[in-house]
């Protein structure tokens, strides 16, 4: 395992996507760094749910779960100051509050290498 995987060892993350078989590849991905998925959300509810009452180092949001958008789940993570970033299948970003314009955010579908070096950039020292 290099430094930067090194880096992303028990990190405690919250993974919110509606689509089950990406999901799990992230899911893969995650494990394969050495992170652990806490808590993973298939909708908006479930995800605020979620992002108010457990501990995380990290979370990655799928921008729409189910056509919802996931912006409360977003700035709910911002007022407990948890890091976060966006993942998506859409590249543009028209018509965004700052919130989701000023985020870090990556376009499906992603390498682990890719995301290996968000998370190190989005989560640096939380572990």
């Amino acid at each position: 395992m290099d430094g930067r995987s090194e880096a992303l060892r028990g990190l405690r993350i919250l993974v919110a996507e509606d689509e089950m078989l990406v999901l799990m590849e992230i899911e893969d991905m995650l494990g394969e760094l050495g992170c652990v998925v806490v808590a993973r959300a298939s909708t908006v509810a479930a995800a605020l749910a979620m992002a108010d009452d457990t501990a995380l180092d990290g979370a990655l949001l799928d921008m729409n779960l189910r056509r919802e958008s996931i912006l409360p789940v977003a700035e709910k993570l911002m007022a407990r100051n948890v890091p976060f970033f966006f993942i998506t299948g859409y590249a543009g970003r028209a018509g965004e509050t700052p919130i989701l314009a000023d985020a870090l955010r990556l376009t499906k579908p992603f390498t682990k290498r890719v995301l290996s070096n968000a998370m190190v950039q989005a989560f640096a020292g939380r572990n």
